[in-house]
């Protein structure tokens, strides 16, 4: 890791920015916090990403404990498997590398944060049927603050993502407001749920998705999602990317030898640091317990 935290200079070259996204959209992203793009992805690379992601659960499922890469329901067992992520999966099967790096999603992150763009983490989540927990309310920039907030997340289902198995749920216009405390009496709880109103409720928008679409939402977009009660799973593979000339203020959340390497452009040398206190998380440095373990804290 070099003194910028760029990563190593050995990393292949980031692709050419094919633009996709017109002024339309990119404008709609910047008003509400986030962007829905219907049939983005050919069929072919969702099989290839289902298919590697059956092969890392099966290898999964035989574990009696979480691991780096997979975090396990509570209710877990080998002889009834109850996995809830796979982190870092671009370092467990190349299909998320290409997928992260190589497919349109690099194009849509530089076009939603304008110029160079740069890989900060991923991971898969699985909101299991029948008792999938809730994400309470969150912005991504707030867990993992950065210099500045230009940071984009995508999410790609990986199946029908419906209100019923507890799609993405997002606050328009929330981006515009600020970052939120994720801390709750003295604890860090990774949700703003405290300082959530009436209003922000009467505006929550459902972002149902086929296997194919496309979400992306802004760093401080103001996002969660509920329990799913359905018999149906939910599959998302997720990739945060953030702008060349975001360096993040603390340890990351999760992990990866891929993280800082860029997407599209070249490696800033600069720093854009915008103004104002920031609000720290607890430093992740010893690992990280996880959102549903985190969540679980907050005092009822």
């Amino acid at each position: 890791m070099n003194a910028a935290g760029q990563g190593s200079t050995m990393a292949p070259q980031a692709a050419a920015h094919r633009p996709v996204l017109g002024a339309s959209q990119i404008a709609q992203y910047h008003a509400a916090g986030f962007l829905t793009m219907r049939a983005m992805l050919e069929p072919a690379l969702l099989q290839r990403l289902n298919t590697a992601i059956d092969r890392i659960c099966t290898e999964a499922g035989k574990l009696t404990e979480k691991t780096a890469h997979i975090d396990l329901d509570a209710f877990h067992t080998p002889e009834r498997p109850r996995i809830r992520r796979i982190s870092s999966p671009t370092e467990l099967d190349p299909v998320f590398i290409h997928t992260a790096f190589y497919s349109v999603l690099g194009d849509i992150a530089a076009d939603l944060v304008g110029g160079p763009v740069k890989f900060y983490h991923s991971k898969v989540n699985f909101k299991l049927p029948e008792g999938g927990a809730e994400i309470g309310w969150h912005q991504d920039w707030a867990v993992f603050p950065h210099t500045n907030s230009n940071i984009v997340a995508l999410s790609v289902p990986l199946n029908p993502s419906r209100s019923g198995n507890g799609c993405l749920q997002t606050i328009p216009g929330s981006h515009r407001q600020g970052p939120r405390s994720h801390w709750d009496q003295g604890l860090y709880t990774l949700n703003c749920n405290a300082s959530m109103t009436a209003a922000d409720m009467a505006q929550i928008v459902d972002n149902e998705l086929d296997p194919g679409d496309i979400v992306a939402h802004h760093g401080l977009a103001v996002h969660g999602s509920s329990a799913n009660l359905s018999d149906a799973a939910r599959t998302t593979y997720i990739i945060q990317y953030v702008a060349a000339d975001a360096f993040a203020y603390t340890d990351p959340v999760i992990d990866s030898r891929h993280r800082n390497r860029m997407v599209r452009g070249e490696p800033s040398r600069h720093a854009r640091v915008e103004p104002g206190v920031i609000e720290l998380p607890p430093s992740f440095r010893d690992g990280y317990a996880g959102i549903f373990t985190l969540q679980d804290q907050r005092p009822r």
